[in-house]
């Protein structure tokens, strides 16, 4: 297959399918966290390691995946992973207890960590500049739906298939992705273009990428904004049905909202690419981001009303599909030549310490203070990785 052709729209939304993995992985079942509390007769701290297993699946997937698919190509880990996706989905809703239900998670975390890393992967196989930024642009346009989706479906299907239905749907999406797979999505990595198969290749292709001083910065830049994300993700259900009085469907309408708002910044950033420099879009985003959250903070910890702190998550939210999305297309340009390797250093480290942060979010007597002092602590690192990232980065262009 010629790693040149072209990135189709077709081609995007099955890649966007792809990476929809970890989105609806966690999402979908937010709504039904305090359920699986009280049926599994367990701790709110135990539940949110569910999520901790899964994302620490993700990291550990894409760090292996992500340079193996340098030196063997993509397809064929690509089905790999989502086969294993599907049968851990099949485990989760089957899991009698917490302690399975973790270690179906993170079986179900490194499959999905495959598809991921190398969906990301493909659009620096075929696409350079600002031609992969808009790539990307796309991508995250079209993953803003399942945000959308995901917890929708979990506040509608909750109460009448409850949680081990959500991830009979989650095995669903997942025989889907498979097919995808073996229908739509072509080999993107040449044999010519490909590293060395053996543990020092793979060593190799790591020092490669971390040798840039920019994509170190860009790296840190991604982690820590989607840590951010995700401590939003992990204590929102608690704040806003436990604390402020949310039913689950509000709850899941506030997050489909937000959703729109990740979907609306994506549009907004595919529409400046070109007009304004990419680095000055990531690090506009990061400063709306960062004065945000410390208006959250003030509001959880003086006026805790939920329509204030709505509104400020949703200006917070729109901004992740501009940071992410750009921060991606950045690092991975400046070493393109091994864009698996440089995915999946950033999906190890985004995932890796997200799953640290979602923990953390079970402390405190006070959910909402210690969801914005998180999401403010995240912010302000990914500001400063940002801003070093670009003062180190040399060339005229923007994601060049």
């Amino acid at each position: 297959m010629n790693a040149r052709q072209q990135l189709t729209v077709p081609l995007l939304m099955a890649l966007a399918l792809l990476s929809a993995s970890a989105p609806f992985a966690i999402d979908m079942y937010l709504p039904a966290l305090p359920d699986i509390v009280r049926d599994l007769d367990t701790t709110q701290p135990m539940v949110q390691l569910t999520l901790s297993a899964f994302l620490a699946g993700l990291a550990i997937g894409q760090l292996i995946i992500g340079p193996l698919s340098d030196a063997l190509g993509r397809h064929r880990l690509m089905l790999v992973g989502t086969v294993i996706a599907l049968a851990a989905a099949v485990f989760a809703a089957l899991a009698p207890t917490v302690e399975m239900l973790i270690l179906a998670r993170l079986i179900q975390g490194l499959g999905s960590g495959a598809a991921i890393v190398l969906s990301r992967a493909v659009v620096p196989d075929l696409a350079v500049g600002e031609a992969a930024a808009r790539a990307f642009a796309l991508l995250m346009t079209i993953q803003g739906v399942a945000p959308i989706l995901a917890p929708v479906l979990g506040g509608v299907l909750a109460e009448p298939i409850g949680w081990r239905g959500l991830f009979w749907v989650l095995a669903g999406l997942a025989a889907l992705q498979v097919v995808v797979v073996l229908v739509v999505i072509p080999e993107s990595r040449p044999p010519e273009e490909r590293s060395p198969a053996t543990v020092r290749g793979v060593l190799g292709n790591y020092a490669f990428v971390l040798g840039s001083p920019g994509y170190r910065g860009y790296l840190v830049t991604f982690a820590a904004a989607f840590s951010a994300m995700f401590c939003y993700i992990s204590a929102s259900p608690f704040v806003m049905q436990e604390q402020l009085g949310m039913s689950v469907r509000g709850y899941a309408t506030m997050f489909a909202v937000n959703g729109v708002g990740i979907i609306g910044g994506s549009l907004v950033n595919a529409r400046l690419i070109g007009r304004v420099r990419t680095e000055r879009l990531l690090l506009g985003a990061l400063t709306v981001q960062v004065t945000a959250t410390l208006a959250l903070l003030a509001a959880t910890a003086l006026y805790p009303h939920k329509w204030l702190i709505m509104a400020l998550l949703f200006v917070i939210i729109a901004q992740i599909s501009i940071v992410m999305g750009n921060t991606t297309a950045l690092g991975t340009g400046l070493v393109r030549e091994r864009a698996g390797s440089a995915s999946a250093l950033m999906g190890f480290a985004q995932f890796g310490i997200a799953g640290l942060v979602s923990p953390l979010m079970g402390l405190g007597d006070d959910p909402g203070v210690t969801m914005a002092l998180g999401m403010t602590a995240c912010f302000l690192v990914a500001l400063g990785a940002a801003v070093y990232a670009t003062r180190t980065t040399a060339g005229p262009t923007s994601a060049s």
